[in-house]
């Protein structure tokens, strides 16, 4: 038994009887487990631990796998807004009838086996809202890094850039590079196979170190403004960035700036820049994201101010 749970973990927690044999597993060993309670049938030769969770069950029980955004969220990697929870199957699956998510199944959300240690945080996954799923008929286009319940990186962001709007769609591709899930070449081999018209690739693609610094960045340029991401100033490591020359800009995300250390670092660099007559806007994840009208207004009065500031004393732009 301690072979089947160890091999189930290895996968995910859900796999097919199938796979689990072909690893190794004896057949008997799988019966007895499901007879003493220790593994559950969600479905035909399907095996599931006691920590698979409603999303893993719902998938199975729809025949299908999870896709499109919801398996990149359990990649670790910028998903968009949208809580429902995405299924994937394959044009040459039989009858697929989506079920709503299962109240049974553990209540931590299982990470994507490929996801990164460091990513996987102690806050957990996401999961989606209660309800049918949306589900994608697509093959995958490397079948090699799927699993029985979750496509593949390749297949998720392929699926995911047609599914998200389109500065979101920008911002999981950054991610993506950002987080090293997939490489330059893979995200344009992934690119290079997905009918849109839609321009996902340009001059800040793998220089945005999160999802909403993406936003935050291709918003200001939609604006007008010109923007430097990931700025070195007085010794004090990186800004976020810079604006028009004049402004330094910090995006706080919760889970980038939780410790105590990073915390007086961040307020170390923002005193550091006021003191050198640069000042910094600091939104939150939540300013970006639920209240971009105050944001791009105070970027645009803190730019103007700077730039009366300067003019007035006779300076050069900070920077450049």
């Amino acid at each position: 038994m301690p072979r089947l749970l160890d091999e189930l973990s290895r996968l995910g927690h859900v796999a097919r009887a199938s796979t689990l044999i072909a690893r190794g597993v004896d057949r008997r060993q799988i019966s007895r487990a499901v007879a003493h309670g220790a593994v559950i049938r969600p479905r035909r030769d399907w095996i599931a631990a006691p920590s698979a969770d409603r999303e893993q069950l719902a998938a199975v029980a729809t025949g299908a796998a999870i896709g499109c955004v919801s398996a990149l969220r359990r990649l670790g990697v910028w998903a968009g807004e949208d809580d429902v929870l995405h299924l994937h199957a394959p044009p040459s699956a039989g009858h697929v009838q989506p079920a709503s998510r299962s109240d049974r199944g553990g209540a931590s959300m299982a990470w994507h086996p490929l996801a990164a240690h460091h990513r996987r945080r102690a806050d957990g996954v996401r999961d989606a809202v209660a309800g049918a799923p949306r589900v994608h008929w697509a093959p995958d286009p490397a079948p090699e890094r799927a699993f029985d319940w979750i496509v593949s990186p390749e297949a998720a962001l392929a699926r995911a850039v047609r599914c998200l709007p389109e500065e979101h769609a920008r911002a999981a591709i950054d991610s993506v590079l950002h987080e090293r899930v997939l490489t330059r070449l893979g995200v344009e081999a992934v690119l290079a196979g997905v009918a849109t018209t839609r321009v996902l690739v340009d001059e800040y693609t793998g220089r945005l170190e999160s999802g909403v610094e993406s936003l935050f960045v291709r918003r200001l340029v939609d604006a007008g403004h010109s923007v430097v991401p990931q700025v070195r100033f007085a010794n004090l490591g990186r800004f976020d960035g810079l604006i028009d020359g004049m402004v330094l800009f910090e995006i706080d995300g919760r889970a980038h700036h939780s410790g105590p250390k990073e915390f007086h670092r961040d307020r170390d660099r923002t005193l550091v820049g006021q003191a050198f007559g640069v000042p910094v806007v600091r939104p939150s994840a939540r300013h970006v994201l639920e209240d971009w009208p105050t944001v791009i207004a105070a970027v645009a009065r803190a730019v103007a101010d700077a730039a009366l500031v300067r003019a007035a004393r006779g300076l050069p732009p900070a920077f450049g």
